[in-house]
């Protein structure tokens, strides 16, 4: 089933929280963070035992051997044990993998004691939205429950950043929050980061309300992009948009190849998706075929309407020229190269 924040939040507070497996996704990775944090803060009540009641894995590829261990060994002198893997790369399952992720789930009934926990980055799975979730998604939602932490609203943000300053111990004048927000961006991770930097600063000068005045001094102006606010842009042909996000990418110093990765896996795609859709397949055979996330091949397929076939070529052409400039000059200004190739790709 698909939960909302609010709902998850109310089986956290029961006491002992029930037994279960909670898939957590989604592009806010701050909530995903801070509710894996709430699963630890109420089910591992006896630091001495986290040792047997506490298993960390990771990979993107699951091990659903070694998980199934960990779940069918019962808690160690407690009613609950946390069993969390992250990382996972769910944009392909196969149905083999949706198998053993049921098993898995099944696992965590009240009699085990267990929780399973599975936090997904965008990377590694496409969740739509809670309104239109994926079909990968909706598969996972039968057997987990799931909660999407989608971008918040502005409203949803200011709200939560009035409630942040006032856990940190300082007031702000009313406009604060709104003026924060426009200047350090909608990134729940950076803003919070401004809270503490904020409050730090009021309170070390004697006072107690933060000023629009200490906001614009303080602060720091950010560029904001998201896990595929690049290939989104260019799927738009929004230059302005793509160059916004590659400038934020170098400044956080993304590794260029990754970036060029990124970039020719989406034209490739793209050309992919057309050609079968030329021969005569339906989006959905299509993505079939291609082993596709279906909300994704939505998306591929409403932005074939800018790119014809032989575009598409040119563009992956621009790509592997891009990656043998890069190998050629190895140790250049690899990010030099790749404003070019966006100049090109932007504009085709």
């Amino acid at each position: 089933m698909i939960l909302t924040q609010a709902e998850l939040t109310a089986r956290l507070k029961q006491s002992p929280p029930p037994v279960g497996s909670y898939l957590l996704c989604g592009e806010e990775t701050y909530l995903r963070r801070a509710f894996t944090a709430m699963f630890r803060e109420k089910l591992l009540t006896d630091p001495s035992l986290n040792a047997f009641n506490h298993i960390v894995r990771e990979g993107e590829e699951i091990d659903y051997g070694a998980l199934r261990a960990d779940l069918e060994t019962p808690p160690f002198f407690t009613e609950r044990k946390l069993v969390e893997w992250h990382g996972a790369c769910l944009t392909s399952p196969k149905d083999e993998d949706f198998e053993n992720l049921a098993a898995l789930a099944a696992l965590t009934t009240e009699d085990s004691g267990t929780v399973f926990l599975l936090p997904v980055s965008p990377e590694g799975l496409d969740p739509g939205t809670a309104k239109r979730p994926s079909p990968t998604l909706k598969r996972l939602a039968e057997c987990f429950s799931v909660v999407i932490f989608e971008k918040s609203t502005d409203a949803q943000l200011v709200n939560w950043l009035s409630r942040h300053f006032a856990k940190a111990g300082v007031k702000t004048a009313p406009s604060v929050p709104r003026t924060l927000l426009a200047r350090a961006g909608r990134s729940m991770d950076v803003l919070a980061n401004e809270v503490e930097k904020l409050a730090d600063y009021v309170k070390a000068h004697g006072r107690d309300t933060v000023t629009e005045d200490d906001v614009a001094f303080v602060s720091v102006s950010t560029v904001e992009s998201d896990a595929f606010g690049l290939t989104n842009a260019l799927m738009k042909k929004d230059p302005a948009a793509a160059f916004r996000n590659l400038a934020e990418m170098r400044m956080r110093r993304v590794e260029p190849t990754m970036i060029l990765g990124q970039v020719s896996r989406l034209y490739g795609d793209l050309l992919s998706l057309a050609l079968l859709l030329d021969e005569g397949h339906t989006p959905t055979s299509a993505a079939n075929l291609l082993g596709m996330n279906g909300y994704r091949a939505d998306l591929y397929v409403r932005a074939l309407a800018k790119y014809s076939v032989p575009t598409l070529r040119e563009a992956l052409t621009l790509c592997a020229d891009a990656d043998k400039s890069a190998k050629a000059n190895f140790g250049g200004d690899s990010y030099l190269l790749l404003d070019r190739l966006i100049a090109r790709l932007a504009t085709l």
